[in-house]
C-alpha cells in the first residue's frame, strides 16, 4: 500500500510539471540586439582599381520566439573603445597603435540606422569603404557600437560593440612562413634565421613588408618597410606532372622603398619572384589549395646606431599556403 502511494504520488508530480510546462510562455529570455559580428575581427580586403568596397555588417535579435515588430538600430563610431584597446595592447608604444579611420574613409550609403523588420531577426547595415583615402602603411581599426534600438534591449556591452581590423589584400599578401636568413655584410657565417613575416597590399600587384628581422613589435618598422611590386604580364605557366598543381610562376619583381636613407637593393640580379600554385582539394570539391612562394634577396642598411650603420643582407624563400572556397558567394550560400 505504501508502494501505491509513493508511485501516485510521483505521477502526480510528472503530471503537474508536464502541465506547467506547457504554460511556458513563447519567450523563455529577455529579447535583445546585438551585431552578429563582435570584438576584434579581422576583415580581409581585396584591392580594386575601383578604390571603393562595400561591405556588410550583421545585426541579430537573440531570443526563443519569432521578432513580432519592427526594430530600428542606430550604429555610431566608438572611438573610445579603440584608445582602450591601443592602451590595454600596446602601454605607451603609441608608435604601435591602431589608427582610427577619418570621416573621408567610410560611410554608411543608408543611413546610420537600418530596420530589422518584423518576422525577422537579423538584418545588414551597408559599410562603404574608400580606399584612396586610406595610408596602407597604417594599421587600421574602425570602432563601431549601436548606440540605441527603438524596442527590446540592447545586449550587454561587449556584443554591441566592433573594432573592424581592416587588412587590404591582393593575390599575393598574407602571412608567410620564412626559410630564409638575414646578416652583417661583414660577417656572412653569422647568419640569424628569419622564421615568419607579412606581406601588406598598397596596389593590385605591390606589397610591402619589412626587411630582415624587423617585425610589426618594433616602433621604428615603419622606416624599414620595403616594396615588393609583380609584373603580372611577365608569367610562365606549368603544370606539376606528380600533383596535378597549376603554376604560374611571375619573373619580373622589383624591390624598393620609400625610405631612401635605408639604400635597400635587390642582390638577387634580376631573379628574385612570385609562384603561384593551385592544386584541387582531395576531400572537398568546393576548395582549392593554394600554395604562393616568394624568392627575395635584398640588402638594406641598419641605422639603429646612427654612428655606426650596418649594411644587412636577406636571403630566403616566403611560403603561404590557404585553402579557398571556390564556389560564387550564390552557390555557397544556397541550401
Amino acid at each position: 500500500m505504501k508502494k501505491i502511494f509513493i508511485y501516485a504520488a510521483v505521477l502526480f508530480g510528472i503530471c503537474s510539471f508536464t502541465s506547467c510546462d506547457n504554460n511556458i510562455a513563447d519567450e523563455q529570455f529577455t529579447k535583445m540586439v546585438l551585431l552578429t559580428k563582435n570584438g576584434v575581427q579581422d576583415y580581409n580586403i581585396e584591392f580594386t582599381g575601383e578604390g571603393q568596397v562595400e561591405l556588410k555588417l550583421p545585426i541579430s535579435i537573440n531570443g526563443t520566439s519569432k521578432n513580432d515588430r519592427d526594430v530600428t538600430v542606430r550604429l555610431i563610431e566608438d572611438a573610445d573603445t579603440l584608445k582602450d584597446y591601443n592602451f590595454e595592447r600596446f602601454r605607451n608604444r603609441t608608435a604601435l597603435y591602431y589608427v582610427l579611420p577619418s570621416e573621408k574613409m567610410y560611410s554608411f550609403p543608408a543611413g546610420p540606422e537600418i530596420t530589422i523588420k518584423s518576422g525577422s531577426d537579423y538584418a545588414v547595415f551597408p559599410l562603404t569603404l574608400n580606399l584612396k583615402e586610406f595610408d596602407l602603411y597604417s594599421n587600421y581599426i574602425l570602432p563601431l557600437q549601436i548606440e540605441n534600438v527603438s524596442t527590446y534591449q540592447m545586449a550587454w556591452s561587449k556584443y554591441t560593440k566592433l573594432l573592424m581590423r581592416l587588412n587590404v589584400s591582393n593575390f599575393f599578401s598574407g602571412n608567410y612562413n620564412v626559410d630564409g636568413r638575414v646578416w652583417e655584410e661583414s660577417y656572412p657565417d653569422q647568419k640569424l634565421p628569419i622564421s615568419s613575416t607579412v606581406l601588406r597590399a598598397l596596389t593590385a600587384d605591390q606589397c610591402y613588408l619589412y626587411a630582415g628581422n624587423v617585425t610589426d613589435s618594433d616602433e621604428d618598422r615603419a622606416g624599414y618597410s620595403l616594396t615588393v611590386k609583380v609584373d603580372k604580364n611577365s608569367y610562365e605557366d606549368s603544370v606539376n606532372d606528380e600533383t596535378g598543381a597549376e603554376i604560374r610562376k611571375y619573373t619580373v619583381v622589383t624591390i624598393g622603398s620609400k625610405n631612401a636613407d635605408k639604400n635597400i637593393k635587390d642582390e638577387s640580379n634580376g631573379k628574385s619572384w612570385v609562384e603561384i600554385s593551385r592544386t584541387a582539394d582531395p576531400v572537398n570539391n568546393n576548395l582549392e589549395n593554394v600554395v604562393t612562394k616568394v624568392y627575395l634577396h635584398y640588402s638594406y642598411m641598419n641605422l639603429r646606431d646612427a654612428e655606426y650603420p650596418v649594411k644587412m643582407i636577406f636571403e630566403g624563400t616566403l611560403t603561404r599556403s590557404e585553402s579557398i572556397d571556390i564556389r560564387t558567394e550564390e552557390e555557397a550560400t544556397s541550401h
